[in-house]
């Protein structure tokens, strides 16, 4: 007498087996753990359709809470396709079907039925089941590990809150500069246990009379450090304290007293100091090119982060005088090498330097950074930069990217841009869970909160981008570029009402006595001629929404010629959607090795 097994799913060399849970290739147990096989499992069982991503959500996860689901969703496939060696660009199981869901490719044999075996075969059974439940064993460990390495966030996260300026105005720059080495320190965390808040989302608290635990409910944070910095002429005495999040106890606490050349290296001291109290440890990451030999060097250094936070033109213009300096001063020092690359960058984007001019000092910086501090992560994270955005090197770009996340999970630039990459290459679910990996470790940050907004729009999922958008301006009322993403969502959407209403959040003179329609058939058509001698990828995109495909096309080869930082993302841009049947358009954009999705 026979007892039938529940059906296994066949295909290629594999077997899914819903009733024990395991997947087999060629006989052989492969480690996958429940949720990556249970996603398998829906989507084999429905080859050739398309299982939206909310059907996921109910068979993977059912009612259960779930804070980050997209993200938990794309390493869930990911943990699939790793099981079944596939390949997301070139698959043969599970292919994507961006801002939907995914698709089984595999063509599924007949049902076999798998008798259970009788009785008096139940010694043979005992030891197979013996075997079954070593192997599982095995198998649970594998899983556990690898899911350990490839987490790719961290959970545990600290913020380092604004240290008190006890100098007057003279020492304001330098407060702010060692608040930002030190928490540039504590990011070289040799695991990716430890999470670090950016800059932008912790100086919100500076002076804002929050306790502790309630800063540590808002940033997520589970330790907070805070301090007070005095200094008279070489002497410099900083009082720091690490205190727990959650009932606001005071961890660790001490005063540091330094002169001369020995306070340049004071933020390594209070790094190793709280590392050692949260039972961390730091790498050697960068090494003694992160600590300036020359006071001079330092302090120009500076001079030159204070003066980019500001963040307007000509403060960043500014910035550029003062790194430079302070590379002529010490080139040993590697810090202001890295920052005259983030200024250039950002001039760069705003379309105030040729993108052949910042190519080139971006190019000498990114050297020298990878000679000084070839183990440091922004050095990697410069290179990444240079080959993505400039070099249209995409591969190159990729690879420096994940060494630099490698080398350091808390290299929020990084996230942030290797998220654009692999946005650009078409990857759009893969791309925004990066980019969002950023706005974790920026959470209170407007800014933050945009880029996921504008990543939303690229990947068509406009109510979601409406949503970002609306948080960020929740954080700051009057953030010009979240009204700037409202109105590209709606005038996408066609609700020519609703974006000019976003216009005006910002430009409160717009269209006046005019119809929302007429108002961006004039807006455009005007604004595409008017910014080509500075744009030609935005002229491009004015152009292309304004109907004149020709023109647009003509503006697209010149931005292709110019290297316009921009062009890129020109495969993937909804705004040129309506260039995406000219086949010069396709071969622009194929022929620099990128795709087009619609």
């Amino acid at each position: 007498m026979l007892d039938s097994a529940p059906n296994r799913i066949r295909f290629g060399e594999f077997e899914l087996d819903p009733g024990s849970g395991e997947l087999y290739r060629g006989g052989a147990v492969v480690p996958i753990a429940p949720q990556p096989f249970r996603l398998l499992v829906t989507l084999a069982s429905r080859p050739g359709e398309l299982v939206t991503r909310e059907e996921l959500r109910q068979t993977v996860w059912g009612d259960s809470t779930f804070v980050d689901f997209e993200r938990g969703l794309n390493f869930c496939v990911l943990q699939a396709r790793t099981a079944l060696g596939d390949d997301a660009k070139q698959p043969a199981y599970i292919e994507t079907l961006p801002r939907r869901g995914y698709r089984f490719i595999a063509s599924i044999h007949e049902p076999v039925q798998e008798p259970a075996v009788v009785p008096k075969h139940a010694k043979r059974s005992s030891i197979r089941r013996a075997l079954s439940v070593a192997a599982a064993v095995i198998v649970v460990v594998m899983v556990v590990a690898w899911q350990h390495r490839a987490q790719p966030a961290p959970r545990r996260l600290i913020a380092v809150l604004p240290f008190e300026n006890l100098s007057g105005a003279e020492g304001a720059a330098f407060a702010d500069g060692i608040t930002e080495e030190l928490s540039a320190q504590l990011s070289r965390v040799a695991t990716r246990e430890l999470g670090l808040i950016a800059r932008p989302s912790t100086q919100r608290y500076r002076q804002s009379g929050k306790s502790v635990r309630e800063i540590g409910r808002e940033l997520h944070a589970g330790h907070i450090v805070t301090g007070s910095i005095r200094r008279e002429g070489d002497r410099v005495r900083v009082t720091a304290q690490l205190a727990d999040a959650g009932d606001g106890t005071q961890v660790w606490s001490e005063t540091f007293d330094r002169r001369g050349a020995s306070a340049l290296a004071i933020q390594e001291d209070i790094a190793e100091n709280i590392a050692r109290a949260l039972r961390v440890r730091l790498t050697a990451q960068g090494g003694t090119a992160l600590t300036a030999k020359s006071a001079a060097a330092h302090e120009a250094y500076l001079r030159g982060r204070q003066l980019w936070h500001e963040q307007s033109t000509e403060a960043v213009f500014a910035s550029i005088d003062e790194l430079r300096e302070a590379i002529r001063l010490d080139p040993g020092f590697v810090l202001p090498r890295l920052a005259l690359i983030e200024s250039l960058h950002s001039l760069a984007m705003r379309d105030r330097i040729a993108p052949a001019i910042a190519a080139k000092e971006i190019r000498t910086q990114t050297n020298a950074a990878l000679r000084l501090a070839p183990e440091f992560a922004k050095s990697h994270a410069a290179r990444a930069l240079l080959a993505f955005w400039y070099d249209w090197r995409f591969e190159e770009a990729e690879e420096s990217y994940r060494e630099a996340i490698r080398l350091n999970p808390n290299e929020t630039g990084a996230l942030h841009d290797h998220g654009w990459l692999l946005m650009a290459r078409g990857e759009l679910d893969e791309g925004i869970a990066e980019i969002r990996r950023a706005q974790e470790l920026d959470p209170v940050s407007p800014r933050a909160n945009t880029h996921v907004a504008w990543a939303y729009i690229y990947a068509r999922r406009y109510a979601d981008a409406v949503h970002e958008a609306r948080r960020a301006i929740a954080l700051q009322p009057d953030f010009r570029e979240a009204y700037m993403c409202l109105e590209q969502v709606y005038l996408l959407a066609g609700d020519f009402d609703s974006a000019l209403a976003a216009r005006r959040a910002y430009d409160p003179q717009a269209g006046v006595n005019m119809t929302a329609r007429a108002f961006f058939a004039s807006d455009r058509a005007r604004a595409g001629r008017e910014i080509e001698a500075r744009n030609p990828y935005g002229s491009a995109v004015q152009l292309a929404l304004a109907g004149d495909r020709e023109a647009a096309i003509q503006w697209l080869l010149k931005a292709r010629e110019h290297r316009d930082l921009s062009f890129p993302l020109a495969g993937v841009d909804p705004k040129l959607a309506v260039l995406h049947g000219d086949k010069r358009f396709v071969e622009m954009v194929r022929g620099i090795g990128l795709q087009i999705v619609n």
